[in-house]
């Protein structure tokens, strides 16, 4: 902890800093509860407060972090990935802030939002936009510095850049030239929500986000209704409505699903139910914020054997998007208890005339 590692000066500024704010609505306890502070024990009720993102902690504290950080000895030259936090500023690791602090430079996902994390911590540190729409550009420019022997940080709007945000090409490319990668690990959205889902945590699937085209998401949806571990999906707000009707038909409305919205801030929400329930809950209703999905693995020993127009309306689907006819029997078979050479069958007799008719033409 923070509080117990800093000398006591460290201590005093802290509550110095904290009594200059305790009228803030941000904080959620009274001026009585702040006098309490001195005693080192009051630490860990540290994580009721909330910050807002326009205000800024001292710099003495922020200049105490790093000279007792530093007594580790220089930051060695090379590529920092650095977990940032996905709502609340206090999840910031005191190494994370020892490297944005020492960097020569920082690449920001969108400057304007990291730059207000930056001001918070009184870091100065240059940055540069580094997102999807530019990684291309800036690999050269971002290469010659790393070759010069200078500090790169990396880090995406929220979380651990690489992880449904860029830098997995850029790790990529510094691996292929032997230039370090470090990781600073820091919070993750899906595993915050995992922890936290009341879901089996033994085994998990990170989807992330689904693909735009239809055929695509059922082929991945079919994918995941099959498999065992707890399935974890990124879904957009304004897309919700939409991944609970595709799911709810493909995992059915009876599997157990969690929706995490607005992780670590002050709205932050668990929605625990039915596939089903949800699909009602949130059909007119779009919730607002990041949300985090989780469904429960299928545990079923038996899968419910489907009918012979269920199956032909996946093939015709899958075939109908660019799926050959084999391809469309594997992926078919993966989500039922029914042999593939069944299904096969099945597709020779409703589409095999058609596709050589077609082929024909």
């Amino acid at each position: 902890m923070l509080l117990r590692r800093l000398p006591s000066s460290a201590v005093s500024v802290a509550v110095t800093a904290l009594s200059r704010r305790c009228t803030s609505p941000y904080f959620f306890f009274s001026q009585r509860r702040l006098q309490s502070f001195n005693s080192i024990s009051f630490y860990p009720k540290l994580s009721l407060l909330s910050f807002s993102s326009t205000s800024e902690i001292p710099s003495e504290l922020t200049d105490l972090i790093t000279d007792k950080s530093s007594k580790r000895g220089p930051l060695k030259p090379g590529l920092y990935l650095v977990g940032t936090p996905i709502g609340n500023l206090e999840d910031i690791t005191l190494r994370a802030l020892r490297v944005l602090k020492s960097a020569d430079v920082i690449l920001s996902e969108d400057t304007r939002h990291s730059g207000k994390l930056l001001h918070y911590y009184s870091i100065k540190t240059p940055l540069l936009s580094y997102h999807k729409f530019n990684e291309s550009q800036r690999e050269h420019t971002v290469l010659k510095r790393l070759k010069e022997g200078e500090i790169v940080a990396l880090i995406s709007d929220a979380g651990m850049p690489g992880i449904s945000d860029p830098g997995t090409e850029l790790a990529k490319i510094c691996v292929d030239e032997n230039i370090p990668v470090i990781p600073i690990p820091g919070p993750s959205a899906f595993l915050t929500a995992l922890s936290a889902s009341g879901l089996s945590t033994d085994e998990f699937t990170f989807v992330g986000f689904l693909p735009k085209h239809a055929g695509s998401r059922k082929e991945r949806l079919m994918t995941s209704a099959s498999e065992t571990p707890t399935q974890i999906f990124y879904v957009p707000p304004h897309k919700l409505s939409q991944f609970l009707e595709e799911s709810s038909l493909i995992f059915g409305d009876s599997r157990l699903c969690v929706i995490a919205r607005e992780l670590t801030k002050m709205h932050e929400e668990f929605w625990r139910g039915t596939l089903g329930k949800a699909k009602e809950a949130f059909l007119t209703h779009q919730p607002k914020g990041e949300i985090t999905l989780l469904i429960e693995g299928n545990s079923n020993c038996s899968v419910e054997t489907p009918s012979e127009s269920q199956l032909e309306n996946d093939l015709r689907e899958l075939i109908s998007s660019g799926h050959s006819l084999s391809s469309a029997v594997k992926l078919v078979a993966e989500g039922t208890s029914m042999k593939k050479k069944m299904i096969y069958s099945l597709a020779l007799r409703k589409f095999a005339k058609k596709n050589k008719a077609e082929d024909s033409n």
